[in-house]
């Protein structure tokens, strides 16, 4: 799989990279990788997301390498651009939010770079999966390992090592594996400074994010003898604590703190007016069965979907099918 993505690297001059919509440090930071590695090799790359890069990543893009998509203004055309439009951190096409219409227009070739659990993937010409990774960034990383003269750039570095630290919870998550360990310690050996990295990603927050996770915690349910947790958050919560959809990150994980649950769901209200379900799991539940029941996805312990219903149904149909798998995979 990395030599044939090594050869569509190679075979293309212009290259655009997305990411799934609302990207976070895995997806930013493959794209951001790949941004930097393209362009020591004299190539084209631009990277373009929907909405826009989140607050807490900014500080890994001085440069402003990524661009908010902006439909009606500098990226009005930006289906002719490229040569290769690649996806990276999904292997689903309608992931790419407002994205999608240009993708589809693109006469690009088009990929996807992923390491997520899913069907085969649609819509794209070739695809470059491993839902065996840890993260996206593991992919890139494997890639250079197998014949990138040391040491790479520190942007490079430093992107790679914010997406494994992402999608592994900082080395918190089951998918933290000897092997991921092993390539955050040769790229701290290459000049990464983790604890920087921590700060930036971890210690960052505003008083409305804290405001926000007090104000979902009041309402927090304890479900099915303890096991399952919801926590549910409205436009008028966001706006009673001056808070946005960005400051929702994380919020999902805090229930696992508490001794008993297995799984955290959040459930919040879009601006679009559809339901976003996050979900979580301590160890043993699968949570992705439970995504996918609503056309959504992810990994076992960390999936998503959106539900096109009120907050209330969302939250009766959430709860039928998280309590049914929690009775599934957690039997008496």
């Amino acid at each position: 799989m990395l030599d044939r993505f090594a050869a569509f690297l190679d075979s293309h001059g212009r290259i655009l990279i997305s990411s799934h919509e609302n990207p976070d440090g895995d997806g930013v930071g493959t794209a951001l990788a790949l941004f930097h590695l393209l362009r020591a090799r004299g190539k084209e790359a631009r990277i373009v997301v929907h909405p826009h890069l989140p607050p807490d990543l900014a500080w890994l893009d001085p440069g402003q390498a990524v661009e908010p998509f902006d439909p009606s203004g500098r990226h009005k055309d930006l289906s002719a651009w490229p040569d290769a439009w690649l996806v990276v951190d999904a292997s689903e096409v309608q992931r790419l939010g407002p994205l999608r219409d240009p993708f589809h227009a693109s006469a690009a070739r088009k990929a996807c770079l992923d390491h997520h659990l899913k069907d085969a993937p649609a819509g794209f010409d070739e695809e470059f999966t491993d839902p065996a990774a840890s993260a996206s960034a593991e992919l890139v990383y494997r890639l250079l390992d197998a014949g990138e003269p040391r040491p790479w750039s520190l942007s490079v570095c430093t992107a790679l090592y914010v997406g494994i630290v992402s999608d592994t919870g900082n080395f918190q998550f089951s998918n933290s594996t000897a092997a991921i360990h092993r390539a955050a310690a040769d790229l701290i050996d290459q000049g990464v400074r983790p604890a920087r990295a921590y700060q930036q990603l971890f210690w960052q927050e505003r008083p409305q994010k804290l405001r926000l996770f007090g104000r979902a915690f009041q309402g927090l349910e304890l479900l099915e003898g303890g096991a399952y947790a919801r926590l549910q958050v409205t436009l008028a919560d966001l706006a009673a604590c001056g808070a946005d959809h960005d400051d929702l990150d994380r919020l999902v994980n805090k229930p696992l703190e508490l001794a008993g649950v297995e799984v955290s769901v959040l459930l919040y209200e879009a601006r679009d007016g559809r339901i976003k379900v996050s979900l979580r799991s301590r160890e043993r539940v699968d949570v992705n069965a439970v995504a996918r029941r609503f056309g959504g996805g992810g990994h076992t312990l960390a999936s998503g979907a959106r539900l096109e219903t009120s907050l209330a149904e969302a939250s009766r149909r959430v709860d039928e099918a998280v309590v049914a798998q929690v009775r599934s995979d957690l039997p008496p």
